[in-house]
């Protein structure tokens, strides 16, 4: 499910710095792109979709550091 050579990766907003690509619909003939803020939401997403390691594509923005980018604030449900 790897992107065609001459496919670029394009990232059209810049909070959404990662990108997940897989397969979607009846008999799985669609491509989903889903975009997420960060590694967190992203994480979430594939657990809840039960996504194997062939299921998807992971892609990052380049120059994007992973491990700061628009940390989960914690707010939802979060207690005092």
């Amino acid at each position: 499910m790897a992107p065609k050579k001459e496919e670029k990766i394009e990232f059209p907003h810049a909070q959404f710095p990662i990108l997940i690509i897989h397969k979607d619909g009846k008999e799985l003939k669609e491509t989903k792109k889903c975009y997420f803020q960060n590694m967190h939401y992203a994480e979430k997403y594939i657990t809840r979709c039960k996504f194997k390691q062939k299921d998807y594509q992971l892609f990052i923005k380049p120059g994007t550091n992973v491990e700061t980018v628009g940390k989960s604030t914690g707010r939802k449900g979060s207690k005092k």
